[in-house]
């Protein structure tokens, strides 16, 4: 009887983390799918908004300007944003801009 009960406790928190890893995948790429839609939005929303909003969330997830709003037409991007080229240049003048 001892030892059902210690080999039940055994395996309960490794049924536990079986469960939480085959979760986890699944979340990860929800959230990121979530998150660059965010990004999206705020490049759809205007220029101003997407530079506030991406400095404001540098420090927390690490995407800079070019992962959503390439400095070159081809350049490699997280997510396509699909906006038209000329909201990408007007992201680049507000950044010329903000930083003089």
């Amino acid at each position: 009887m001892k030892t059902l009960i210690i080999a039940a406790a055994l395996l309960a928190p490794a049924a536990a983390v079986a469960q939480n890893t085959a979760a986890a995948p699944s979340t990860g790429a929800s959230f990121h799918a979530r998150l660059y839609d965010r990004y999206c939005d705020k490049l759809r929303e205007g220029p101003e908004a997407y530079v506030q909003f991406v400095k404001r969330m540098q420090p927390v997830h690490g995407l800079t300007f070019t992962d959503f709003a390439p400095e070159n037409r081809g350049d490699p991007v997280k997510a396509d944003c699909k906006v038209a080229p000329e909201r990408v240049a007007a992201v680049q003048r507000e950044l010329k801009r903000e930083t003089r």
